[in-house]
């Protein structure tokens, strides 16, 4: 990737985090002047809105995200999580084709490394792909810093570009919707769009398939973008139920390469965050 870029971005990137310590001083200062419920309520105010910002998934505090598919025809898309998997990609294909529904597969570079003939395979399907992280941290991805944000970032973006360079991927999806006050800066100097969902069902914890079903069909309106998973024990399975009830929801499973965010559209995005 190339290293002026990369240069750039991270100084914008550690520009914000000097902003973001910036109260640090006041809060010492007010201490220091005997005021410490004032320098209490400033420490709990900002450290709230750093985690609120971090750990809501949908909250676009720190940056433009993509939430819905705008509500012109309809249309509703099916997003696929953490593959590919030798056995749950191959099965899943199969499905959607069975369904006729195209989707997004957010894959980790690492996997992806490990199996390139199924992210060719899910290419010639029809379906694309998007990228979700190198090593998929999930557990950590709130907290990283710039610089090994930029890796698992870009660093996917290398593998999944290296193994079809024709179509790269152009969204990106943070590891369990988890994101912090770089990571949007960071996708958006890769070129990248970064898109969460608005209908799951919990699959990643859950292995009731009829539980996770009923979440989504709640959810399933226009506009919808789903979220299911791979590498679960459930996987193939919720992958069957959720493709047969959006096939036959009445809402157009729109293919995700017909897909286009205007700038207008991302700021609407933004101003809908909690």
């Amino acid at each position: 990737m190339n290293a002026a870029l990369r240069a750039s971005c991270l100084r914008r990137a550690y520009f914000r985090f000097a902003l973001a310590l910036a109260p640090v001083p006041v809060v010492i200062w007010l201490i220091g002047r005997g005021q410490p419920l004032a320098a209490a309520l400033l420490f709990c105010t900002v450290l709230t809105t750093m985690m609120i910002g971090t750990l809501v998934p949908r909250c676009a505090l720190f940056g433009r995200m993509i939430k819905q598919l705008p509500p012109a025809g309809n249309p509703v898309l099916l997003t696929i999580d953490d593959g590919p998997h030798p056995e749950h990609t191959p099965a899943i294909l199969d499905i959607l084709d069975r369904h006729r529904i195209k989707a997004l597969f957010f894959l980790v570079g690492e996997r992806a490394a490990e199996h390139p003939q199924l992210v060719r395979e899910i290419l010639a399907r029809g379906h694309e792909i998007g990228n979700h992280t190198q090593t998929h941290p999930a557990t950590t991805f709130w907290m990283l810093r710039p610089a090994r944000l930029w890796r698992e970032i870009a660093g996917c973006q290398e593998t999944l570009a290296a193994l079809c360079p024709g179509q790269p991927p152009r969204f990106f999806r943070p590891p369990a919707g988890h994101h912090n006050l770089f990571t949007a800066l960071i996708a958006r100097s890769l070129g990248l769009r970064m898109m969460l969902w608005n209908a799951r069902g919990f699959d990643g914890v859950l292995t009731e398939v009829p539980s996770i079903t009923r979440r989504i069909a709640h959810r399933l309106k226009a506009g919808a973008i789903v979220l299911i998973h791979e590498g679960t024990p459930v996987a193939v399975e919720v992958a069957e139920a959720v493709a047969s009830m959006m096939a036959t929801s009445g809402l157009p499973c729109v293919p995700p390469t017909s897909l286009a965010f205007s700038d207008d559209e991302m700021v609407v995005e933004r101003r809908a965050a909690p």
